[in-house]
C-alpha cells in the first residue's frame, strides 16, 4: 500500500465497482434459471455415467466347451460338459463389447487313448477385451470316457404295444429293411441281439394288412443307426374256430315224388371266423339232398348245407344218405 497513491487506488476501485452491484450478481444467478438447473442436472449424470462406467464389475458368463481332435475310432461316451461357467470382470464398458456367441473354450483330445482322462479346463484362449480379466471358471477340470466305435448289421424287430382287438390274431409281420447297421461304442454294440422298433399300436387294427411305418427304439444316447424308420405290414386275420351242430333235420329239394331219406338227421362240424361260427343257426331246410332230375328209385346222395361263405364245412356224418324216391306223388 506504501507503493501505491490515491490516484491508483481510486482507478482500482473504480474498476472493481461493479463487482460490487448486488442487482447485477442477482440478475446473473437468477436469469434463464430453469436452463442453468437443466444444465446442472445433465452434467451431473454424464459424470455418473462415466463414472459408473469405469469402475469395475463383475459378470458371468456361459462358455461352449468344444471338444476337438478325437483320435479316429474313438468316441467320448461320458456325460458331456458343452458349457463352462466364467466369471469376469472388468470396466461396463469392455464387459459390454464381450462377443458371447464367438466365445468358445477348446479342449484338445489328440493323441488319447480308450478310457477315462482328466483334462484341465484353459481359458487362455479366450479373445476377451484386454482389461478383462478371468475371475473363476466351473469346472475347472472334466473328466471324459474315451471308447473304441464298433459298428454292426443287427436285425430289427417289432414291437407291440397294445394286443388287437377280441377275436383276431397277428398271421406274421414284415419289416423292411430287415436289418439295420449299428454305429456305437463297442460296450453297448457288441451285445446287442436286435434293434426293436418303437411300440406299433394295433389295438384299432381290423383283418386284413396293416402297413404302418414305426421309428426304431433309442439303445443309447451314443448309439445310431443307418436307418431311423422302417416299414411295416402286419397281417392281422380272425380267429377261427370249428363247431359241432348235431340233430340237423335232411329236406329233399326239387321233386314232385314222395320222398324219404335215412337217417333223417346228420352232424355236421363247421370251420370259420369264431365270431360268425358262434353266431351261426341253421334253419330248417338249410341243410338238403337235391333231387332235381331223378325219378322214382334208390339213390345215395351226400347233404348239402347252406353256410355263410366265411363259413365251411370240416365233416358230415354220415357223409352219404339214402334217398328213395316214390311214384305217390306228395
Amino acid at each position: 500500500m506504501k507503493g501505491l497513491d490515491r490516484a491508483a487506488l481510486a482507478a482500482m476501485w473504480r474498476r472493481l465497482q461493479p463487482l460490487r452491484d448486488r442487482e447485477r450478481w442477482r440478475a446473473a444467478f437468477t436469469r434463464d434459471i430453469g436452463l442453468k438447473l437443466i444444465s446442472l442436472v445433465v452434467a451431473f449424470g454424464l459424470w455418473a455415467f462415466v463414472n459408473a462406467s469405469e469402475r469395475d464389475t463383475e459378470q458371468a458368463l456361459q462358455v461352449a466347451l468344444e471338444l476337438r481332435d478325437i483320435p479316429t475310432g474313438l468316441m467320448v461316451t461320458s456325460p458331456r460338459v458343452d458349457f463352462i461357467d466364467l466369471r469376469v470382470s472388468g470396466p461396463r464398458t469392455l464387459l459390454n463389447r464381450i462377443d458371447r456367441k464367438r466365445l468358445a473354450i477348446p479342449l484338445d483330445l489328440a493323441g488319447m487313448r480308450s478310457g477315462p482322462g482328466v483334462f484341465r479346463v484353459a481359458a487362455d484362449s479366450l479373445n476377451l477385451p484386454r482389461g478383462v480379466k478371468i475371475v473363476r471358471l466351473t469346472p475347472a477340470q472334466v473328466t471324459l470316457d474315451l471308447e473304441r466305435v464298433v459298428r454292426r448289421t443287427v436285425p430289427v424287430r417289432l414291437q407291440a404295444a397294445s394286443k388287437v382287438a377280441a377275436g383276431l390274431r397277428v398271421i406274421d409281420a414284415k419289416i423292411s429293411p430287415e436289418s439295420v447297421q449299428v454305429f456305437g461304442p463297442a460296450s453297448a454294440v457288441d451285445d446287442l441281439k436286435a434293434i426293436e422298433t418303437e411300440p406299433l399300436d394295433l389295438s384299432d387294427a381290423a383283418a386284413g394288412i396293416v402297413e404302418r411305418e414305426v421309428g426304431l427304439a433309442e439303445v443309447s444316447e451314443y448309439v445310431s443307426f443307418s436307418a431311423q424308420r422302417v416299414a411295416v405290414q402286419v397281417h392281422v386275420s380272425e380267429i377261427e374256430a370249428e363247431r359241432e351242430l348235431r340233430r340237423l333235420p335232411v329236406t329233399i329239394r326239387h321233386t314232385t315224388y314222395r320222398a324219404t331219406v335215412e337217417p333223417p338227421e346228420i352232424r355236421v362240424i363247421v370251420r370259420g371266423p369264431k365270431r360268425a361260427v358262434d353266431a351261426l343257426e341253421l334253419n330248417r331246410g338249410e341243410v338238403y339232398i337235391d333231387a332235381a332230375g331223378l325219378a322214382p328209385g334208390k339213390y345215395e346222395r351226400a347233404p348239402q348245407v347252406e353256410l355263410p361263405a366265411e363259413i365251411e364245412v370240416v365233416r358230415r356224418e354220415p357223409a352219404q344218405l339214402r334217398l328213395r324216391l316214390t311214384k305217390e306223388q306228395k
